[in-house]
């Protein structure tokens, strides 16, 4: 059965790379106003649940950013995520979750401040709820920021500088990151908030891209489910894959990725047991003891509607 799910993605891999080569015209910088996603993923099986799993993920995000005369900007973005695991969530106990159901609402706001043309600085309040909704709201609220500067080096290449900070449930959780922008050639660009997310893409037209992403995400959740009171997930995932981004009309945009999760993985932890700062790739006095398994990396499809406008 597993050789069959890699057959698959093969021949989805080569499908989308087959339709990037074909297509072609000119690319244009734009800003993403609204996007919808869903995501599925294979999770492979472990030795407490020799039956199939599976994760089911839906993700949506809204920016608002109003501009004032000193072209100064007040900025917000709402990202909603839903994510269900199931077949049995493999708890090493007698009663494990049949289905775990886990959402997140991710509010960032605050003030972009530009002190000219090419330098400004960006500086955001980001509170999270956190929940599977059995889970008491206070129990289940994060608060965080984001603090960034950018500097415009020309119009081919813009980067960010700064840190993203979040008191999970499982401790503090600080990712200094490097936001980049950089048109390569006239083809070729390399985006991404780095370490976070990336990709190394070609632009042969306006209505179409296509190479490579990677995306390495950390979140917590509060449950609370019979026999896990109390309880909250550590999901970690590092997703390598290859897409296409096609301009289907006017502002909406659609992307295809199919690829390999590195790390795809749900850490079930009791409410008391917490590290004591967490970093891009490790976890700094981290002590803790599972409750449940480690999932295996595995393969997944993403699939994602955007609305995005022309910013030149």
């Amino acid at each position: 059965m597993n050789l069959f799910k890699e057959k698959v993605m093969k021949k989805l891999i080569g499908t989308f790379l087959f339709l990037s080569i074909i297509l072609s015209s000119f690319a244009q910088d734009r800003f993403d106003l609204f996007y919808f996603a869903g995501n599925y993923n294979l999770m492979q099986t472990t030795d407490a649940n020799p039956d199939e799993n599976g994760e089911l993920g839906i993700m949506a995000q809204l920016k608002i950013p109003i501009v004032f005369e000193n072209n100064n900007v007040w900025y917000s973005q709402i990202d909603y995520q839903y994510f269900s695991v199931f077949n049995e969530f493999n708890a090493t106990t007698v009663n494990p979750i049949d289905k775990l159901n886990i959402h997140g609402i991710i509010i960032k706001t605050g003030y972009v401040h530009r002190f000219d043309e090419k330098k400004s600085l960006q500086v955001l309040f980001s509170p999270r709820l956190m929940t599977d909704f059995n889970a008491s709201f206070s129990n289940s609220v994060q608060l965080g920021g984001v603090l960034l500067f950018e500097k415009i080096k020309n119009e081919n290449y813009t980067w960010k500088v700064g840190a993203f900070y979040n008191q999970d449930f499982f401790g503090p959780y600080l990712v200094p990151v490097f936001d980049v922008n950089w048109k390569i050639t006239s083809k070729l660009r390399l985006s991404g908030l780095l370490p976070i997310y990336g990709a190394l893409y070609m632009e042969p037209s306006e209505k179409l891209q296509y190479g490579l992403h990677f995306i390495g995400l950390t979140t917590s959740y509060r449950i609370n489910e019979p026999n896990f009171e109390n309880y909250y997930i550590d999901r970690r995932s590092i997703d390598v894959s290859t897409f296409t981004k096609l301009h289907v009309f006017d502002n909406v945009f659609f992307t295809a990725r199919a690829g390999y999760s590195l790390s795809r993985d749900y850490g079930l932890f009791d409410e008391d047991d917490k590290i004591t700062i967490g970093l891009p790739l490790v976890n700094i006095g981290d002590d803790r003891t599972r409750a449940n398994e480690e999932f295996s990396g595995s393969p997944f499809v993403h699939l994602r509607l955007t609305y995005s406008i022309p910013v030149n």
